[in-house]
């Protein structure tokens, strides 16, 4: 039976080796398990593991399951055509307790290479809460780095010297950030994102030195380092890329009924991101394979065949078979999509 109703989302917390996640909890509003990272809407595992990660539905089962069952009523035919039974997207609240460790995510071609798996990890990240006066990620080297300087700098862990190759970028609440697969990068601390990504946990970590894990054995996806730095792009990001990668948002920049791309124009391949303010007017977005966290406000999610209430900390998984998605005023939200079936085919930044 294809399904046509959007699930609420219980919460999927991972503990993980950072600390954070009270903001996550806040937001939520639960005062169970806190970890710094929640995945919603995850038909994938964590690495390593056969089930976490994974969202339950309730009595409805796995997610994972549910979309295998119905691939076109969740996913729409169009998407089926293109990326299969997968939603090519995974969705996470991710809060920074602390600075995260510099790392880097394979892309596609490494992974198919190495991993068997047909996705990288392009990401990206929609701020939702920042330090006054702004916060910090750290995008890219600002200058050539070969795969030599990278190994002696993962083997002395030289923490100082790694961060200061890369570019800092400050953000705040509402900007968007891309984040492409090969390109070093982490975060700084007091941050809270919904965080938009390929449907993958592979992470390569450059840094390990204190924090609760131990990089020389878990930091390499099981490959070695020997193989795991031909992950790592060793050019750098220059003015006019790393300006492709931030969308700005400008206080009331959204029209009143509109949703505003909360990304910018080089995530399309990979996922979409809409931004809905608590306005005046109900905003109405494409029918897709989606998920809502509900930022701010009460009211309404819409659907052809119903609606449900909706509130700060609500979160909800949409399947394309319930047509466009209408979220009524008095609710601000972001709405995170896989990419559209005509999305260009990504260009990845191939390490040399």
């Amino acid at each position: 039976m294809t399904t046509t109703v959007p699930h609420r989302l219980a919460p999927n917390v991972i503990e993980h080796f950072y600390r954070g996640g009270e903001r996550i909890a806040a937001l939520r509003g639960h005062d169970g398990p806190v970890g710094p990272e929640e995945w919603l809407a995850s038909t994938v595992s964590r690495w390593g593991s056969d089930d976490a990660g994974l969202t339950h539905l309730g009595e409805a089962g796995l997610l994972r399951d549910l979309v295998e069952a119905d691939p076109d009523g969740w996913l729409g035919a169009a998407h089926v055509a293109r990326w299969g039974s997968s939603p090519a997207l995974l969705v996470k609240l991710l809060d920074a307790g602390e600075r995260l460790p510099v790392h880097v995510h394979p892309d596609r071609s490494f992974a198919r290479r190495h991993l068997d798996c047909p996705f990288g990890k392009t990401e990206a990240w929609v701020v939702l809460d920042a330090p006054a006066g702004g916060g910090t990620v750290f995008v890219g080297a600002r200058l050539p780095v070969s795969r030599a300087q990278w190994a002696e700098l993962v083997e002395a862990q030289a923490t100082d010297a790694m961060l200061d190759l890369l570019v800092p970028v400050t953000v705040h609440a509402g900007d968007g950030v891309v984040v492409p697969a090969s390109t070093p990068h982490c975060i700084d601390r007091d941050l809270l994102v919904v965080e938009l990504q390929e449907p993958t946990d592979l992470s390569v970590l450059l840094e390990w030195e204190g924090f609760d894990v131990d990089g020389r054995v878990d930091g390499h996806l099981g490959l070695g380092f020997e193989v795991a730095l031909d992950a790592v792009r060793r050019d750098a990001v220059g003015a006019s890329e790393l300006d492709a990668l931030v969308r700005r948002h400008t206080i009331g920049e959204n029209a009143p009924g509109a949703a505003r791309a909360a990304l910018p124009r080089s995530a399309d391949p990979y996922f979409r991101a809409w931004a809905i303010d608590a306005g005046d007017a109900a905003v109405t977005v494409p029918a897709s394979f989606s998920v809502v966290v509900v930022t701010e406000g009460a009211g309404a999610l819409q659907w052809a065949g119903g609606s449900a209430p909706a509130e700060r900390g609500d979160a909800f998984v949409v399947p394309h078979a319930a047509g466009p998605l209408t979220i009524t005023t008095g609710v601000g939200a972001i709405v995170a999509q896989p990419p559209a079936p005509d999305a260009p085919d990504p260009i990845e930044q191939e390490a040399p």
